[in-house]
């Protein structure tokens, strides 16, 4: 599908979102405006920083808001940068295919550097282009600096000016829902594809690099509680969580047609889902991610089921997330 994959890096690969958040109320804070959240902050920030900051807290000079934002980030209070979910994996799966992967940033060239090397992705990466603050004009460098075909190229990020310089040099422009800008926001740049997350967009690319599509019923956001956690005192005691259910029927739609026999009764497993999450204690999300999946498969005629649970114990996340797949073994 692609030869080449051009990613942008905050929110995108790496979440820094609420790290930049909590510079930005540090920053603005200083000149006594009240502090925003998270939804707010996404629906108001704009790149380059600058021009942000500039409308934000009109008549500051801009090397005056750096050394309040560097404050925050040098602080020991700084909220920790992570690895998104599914990048890691995306970018082995890159690898695995021999596709050449490059990072086009505005993030300054130090602090990604420092980043990608302690999250341990740094060498994922052909080319590396950051501290570019005009994306639309430096990516027709960055394509013919690394010999790279437009058409066979996808430009893979989480803001309206991602979408924008990827139109402005012909390549794919393809907006992730995991960093800065929501999908309203993003559908505003005329994306031509919009994902969840990067293992959505590694399934499709899977899907239509030959493997075969198959259809699929899901639940989406199936919330329960139940006691889980490895120390005893979180065990004891419910907690909510989130599921995210696909499976495969044995049947494709078109050959179930109307019969509803032939299909899965979703009413009764998400009630088997719940029942069995909660039928015990479980230490690690994982093996109750696995259990659920092995559900679908065993008990509901699945031939493939994936199952991601997430909860909510982390300060500086928005959730803890493990994702399980299980087939049906051939007999």
């Amino acid at each position: 599908m692609f030869t080449s994959l051009i990613f942008d890096w905050s929110g995108t690969l790496c979440d820094d979102l609420t790290l930049t958040l909590q510079a930005t109320n540090y920053v603005i804070s200083q000149y006594g405006l009240p502090p925003l959240n998270r939804e707010q902050f996404r629906a108001e920030f704009q790149l380059p920083y600058p021009v942000y900051y500039s409308w934000k807290t009109p008549g500051i000079p801009i090397e005056e808001l750096e050394n309040h934002y560097r404050h925050i980030l040098n602080s020991p209070e700084a909220a920790p940068v992570t690895v998104l979910p599914h990048a890691r994996q995306f970018l082995n799966n890159c690898r695995a295919h021999g596709i050449r992967c490059f990072i086009l940033s505005s993030m300054d060239s130090l602090a990604f550097e420092r980043q990608a090397k302690e999250l341990g992705v740094f060498d994922y990466f052909e080319g590396v282009h950051t501290g570019i603050l005009d994306k639309e004009t430096h990516i027709h460098k960055l394509l013919a600096q690394h010999g790279l075909d437009p058409a066979q190229t996808a430009f893979i990020g989480d803001m309206q000016h991602d979408m924008a310089a990827a139109h402005c040099a012909g390549v794919c422009a393809i907006g992730v829902l995991t960093g800065y800008n929501n999908a309203s926001q993003l559908c505003e740049a005329e994306p031509d594809l919009v994902v969840p997350h990067l293992g959505a967009l590694q399934a499709l690319m899977q899907r239509f690099n030959g493997s075969p599509v198959r259809d699929e019923i899901c639940l989406h956001n199936l919330s329960f509680t139940c006691c889980l956690g490895v120390p005893d005192a979180e065990r004891s005691v419910p907690q909510p969580v989130q599921a995210d259910v696909a499976i495969t029927p044995s049947l494709s739609f078109g050959e179930m047609g109307e019969d509803i026999a032939s299909t899965v009764d979703y009413d009764a497993l998400s009630r088997r889902l719940i029942e069995l999450a909660q039928a015990e204690p479980t230490a690690l999300l994982e093996t109750l991610a696995h259990k659920l999946a092995s559900c679908c498969v065993s008990e509901f005629g699945a031939t493939a089921a994936t199952v991601q649970l997430r909860k909510f114990v982390l300060p500086n996340t928005s959730a803890v997330s493990a994702t399980a797949h299980e087939r049906k073994q051939p007999r």
